[in-house]
């Protein structure tokens, strides 16, 4: 059964099951079935089942389960600022051997809002099994939303499995970030650069129905100099963004430290894709992504949405900083 079959309506506000998020919702790929976890179908299974509503004007919190070690804050709804913040926290240090985190998000008519994590993906070594972090969201007509999962920083020696599935209605709006880090790089002697064993990622995104558009890839680790020059382009960082709706050209960046590239899809969407260090990425894509969300909800020439508010502290999405 698809996550979004196991909404019901009742009075006219989804009523989300109450029931534990178990590891028989979670897909396994290919790659990793024969790492089988042992115990309890719940045990190391966490994750959350949201609703995004619009009331009053503002993008609130709708029907709500939520289970260790994944909480949510409620939505900061800041003055002047269109977008509502949600924010993911997991209690721990990061998704472990083993572990499993289900997030399933419905965003309502009418919603402006990004989600993202409150920390950096953290992917731990693998001992017998793998990590996994899996997304099922649903975005209405009317609604825009930005998710940034990650950035992701890949352990030595983990494997990990990142699932994203999208159901996008007609005039639905949607910007889908990732960053991949090269792991701990900046430990001397003791650097995880690129030494991860295993990482694939599935990512699906459909609109009334209709696939528009797929990405799935699969690195195995470690990686030598001449992977590195590959898949990140010889840097520390590369990201993607999935653009589900209309793309302005982006302004001409200034860094020649950064390469950016977007690609236009048949079906109207776009895809942005960029490499070089993690600092110069992440602060790119996120005014890429913020700013597009804002002339879509506002006007072309409008700020960013949240980036120019005081009324946020910096975080690793809304700040520079280095690994």
């Amino acid at each position: 059964m698809k996550a979004f079959d196991r909404w019901k309506i009742d009075s006219g506000r989804a009523v989300i099951p109450h029931g534990q998020i178990c590891r028989g919702e979670l897909s396994v790929p290919p790659e990793f079935r024969h790492l089988c976890h042992a115990g309890h179908e719940a045990a190391r299974v966490g994750g959350a089942r949201i609703e995004l509503v619009c009331e009053r004007g503002a993008t609130r919190l709708g029907a709500c389960y939520q289970q260790i070690p994944l909480r949510l804050m409620p939505p900061f709804v800041i003055d002047d600022e269109r977008a509502s913040l949600l924010y993911l926290i997991n209690l721990t240090a990061g998704l472990l051997d083993g572990d499993g985190h289900l997030v399933e998000v419905k965003a309502r008519a009418g919603t402006h809002a990004v989600v993202t994590g409150q920390s950096a993906t953290r992917i731990h070594p693998a001992v017998g099994s793998f990590a996994m972090q899996q997304w099922a969201v649903e975005v209405e007509d009317d609604a825009c939303l930005v998710v940034l999962p990650g950035p992701a920083i890949p352990y030595q020696g983990c494997r990990y499995y990142q699932r994203g599935r999208v159901n996008l209605a007609p005039r639905a709006r949607l910007i889908w970030g990732d960053i991949w880090l090269a792991g701990r790089y900046e430990r001397g002697a003791l650097s995880e650069r690129f030494l991860f064993e295993t990482i694939v990622q599935d990512f699906e995104a459909c609109r009334a129905g209709e696939l528009i558009y797929r990405d799935r890839f699969r690195w195995n680790g470690p990686w030598g100099p001449g992977d590195v020059d590959w898949y990140f382009g010889g840097a520390l960082a590369s990201a993607s963004l999935f653009v589900a709706g209309p793309v302005t050209d982006p302004p001409p960046y200034e860094s020649v430290r950064f390469l950016r590239s977007t690609f236009r899809l048949d079906s109207g969407e776009s895809c942005i894709r960029w490499c070089g260090p993690p600092a110069a990425v992440t602060t790119d894509l996120v005014e890429t992504a913020l700013t597009l969300a804002s002339q879509w909800t506002e006007s072309p020439g409008a700020p960013p949405w949240l980036l120019s508010s005081s009324s946020l502290s910096p975080n690793h999405w809304f700040s520079s900083w280095s690994g």
